[in-house]
């Protein structure tokens, strides 16, 4: 049990060591410091998070995985029965249109945005971004990815091939870091894609979903990548809390139709 609740603590100074110095190599902006403000609160905030959905989260998976088990048995059974290869691959398409498709739903459903606000509240983007969201908005997002593959009865292995993946991108399409993907940049979500999702430029709102796969918002018309331009800058009009405290309550202080929807 220590072991997993250290998990989170031991993933951050991972994350750390690698982009540390990569954000340094290759910054995006080459004025931004290496410990922004708010850095503290982000890793307490991906900590905390870790934390606090280490039950619900196997609870939620449990569940999911018994009623799948009597409502789809022959499927996935089916799925068991692929090889290995093909479950990870088919664990990262499909698990990250799970987090497309709930993505979307958290800018277009009044009461959603409220909690994915806070992750859209940065104004300066780096892998610690990565961290930044209110315990909701992360459990639905596992929920609508590695849920779906539970249900399928996708491999233990697959499954882990498909969190390590999503966790890598999530950190590296949030870096200060800028690489070209050239002819992929419609196929894999590069760091200057995920940006413009975050950009405060209107012609960016409600755009860029995808966490791995780019071609989910080429499919669904949802891509935004103009050719010569990076976004000026980031962030949303609302105030949100610095604080972890106050970032936490801060969905529910106020009734839903009172706020704007998604940006």
């Amino acid at each position: 049990m220590l072991a997993q609740l250290l998990e989170p603590v031991k993933a951050v100074l991972i994350a750390a060591m690698i982009f540390i110095p990569f954000e340094r190599l290759a910054p995006a902006n080459r004025r931004q410091r290496v410990f922004r403000d708010g850095w503290a609160t982000d890793v307490v905030t991906g900590i905390a998070n870790g934390l606090l959905l280490y039950v619900a989260l196997l609870g939620s998976l449990a569940a999911i995985d018994a009623a799948a088990g009597f409502a789809v048995p022959h499927l996935r059974t089916w799925v068991a029965t692929r090889p290995l290869a093909a479950q990870a691959i088919a664990a990262v398409v499909i698990g990250d249109l799970g987090v497309y498709g709930v993505h979307r739903l958290l800018h277009t459903v009044p009461w959603l945005w409220r909690f994915h606000a806070i992750h859209h509240s940065a104004e300066e983007m780096d892998w610690l971004i990565a961290l930044r969201f209110h315990a909701v908005d992360l459990l639905l997002s596992r929920l609508a990815s590695l849920g779906l593959l539970v249900a399928l009865n996708v491999a233990p292995a697959a499954l882990a091939a498909f969190v390590v993946v999503f966790a890598w991108q999530s950190w590296l399409a949030h870096a200060n870091v800028r690489i070209s993907y050239g002819p992929l940049s419609r196929v894999l979500v590069s760091p200057e894609f995920h940006h413009w999702h975050h950009s405060a430029d209107r012609d960016a709102y409600n755009m860029n979903y995808a966490n791995v796969l780019a071609l989910w918002d080429v499919v669904f018309g949802t891509a935004y990548l103009p050719i010569g331009r990076t976004p000026d800058r980031f962030g949303i009009d609302e105030r949100v809390p610095a604080s972890y405290a106050g970032r936490f309550f801060f969905p529910f202080e106020r009734r839903p139709d009172q706020t704007s929807v998604g940006k």
